[in-house]
């Protein structure tokens, strides 16, 4: 997803550093007057909490679009991760069902 945020400038750091957290790529940032303008690439996956979580980092003074932009490949370890849940899952209704 691109992704779009707008807080004030003292909140910059926290986002960067909460982008990255995200597995997100930051890909530009500008001002306008005290407002601190970060764009990012990040996964969709990370970004279903983000709303709340923008809310508590920066008081409710920011707030931020998304949009599609591409699919990409999952990290080998993530992939594993989901794999390992749906066989979990799997086996779980195979015994329900016995």
């Amino acid at each position: 997803m691109n992704v779009e945020v707008e807080a004030p400038a003292e909140f910059a750091g926290d986002l960067m550093g909460d982008m990255n957290g995200r597995r997100g790529r930051i890909t530009g940032m500008d001002m306008k007057g005290n407002t601190q303008i970060v764009r990012a690439q990040v996964p969709m996956a990370e970004m279903l909490t983000y709303q709340n979580d923008l809310i508590s980092m920066t008081q409710g003074r920011a707030s931020f679009s998304m949009e599609f932009d591409h699919y990409d490949y999952v990290p080998q370890q993530i992939s594993d991760k989901i794999i390992a849940q749906a066989k979990a899952a799997k086996e779980g209704l195979e015994e329900e069902e016995e």
